[in-house]
């Protein structure tokens, strides 16, 4: 039962939504507050040709210019990048041939061999 009171008492106070009073609202809901809508004047005359589709149709030509030519600078920009990542690989495929093999580790190489260690190590030996 307990429950049952609980949930029902959840969905009545999420039912019930309080508004605040009108003082403390920002925005009051009454018209006689709302400023007015501004609407342009039309012409009556029509010989008068309209002045704005040429010019939004010069902008939009402009506009259509403008991302053409950042359409271009892209395609030269990713060209190059591809060279740039051509020659890269050619170069490490050139120098994979030279490169010692890595041992002991990501960066680590295999100490070279000197005969003079060995020559210590057998007389380390002999003296034991």
């Amino acid at each position: 039962m307990l429950r049952q009171d609980v949930s029902h008492a959840r969905q009545l106070w999420s039912s019930l939504s309080l508004l605040p009073p009108l003082e403390s609202r920002l925005v009051s809901a009454q018209t006689c507050q709302r400023l007015p809508v501004f609407r342009p004047q039309r012409r009556v005359s029509s010989d008068v040709p309209n002045p704005r589709p040429v010019f939004a149709d010069r902008q939009r030509e402009e506009e259509r210019r403008r991302y053409e030519a950042m359409a271009d600078q892209r395609k030269e920009i990713r060209a190059l990048l591809g060279r740039q990542r051509q020659l890269r690989i050619q170069k490490e495929l050139l120098s994979a041939t030279v490169k010692p093999e890595r041992r002991f580790g990501r960066n680590k190489l295999e100490p070279p061999e000197d005969p003079d260690t060995e020559l210590e190590k057998e007389l380390v030996k002999q003296l034991q």
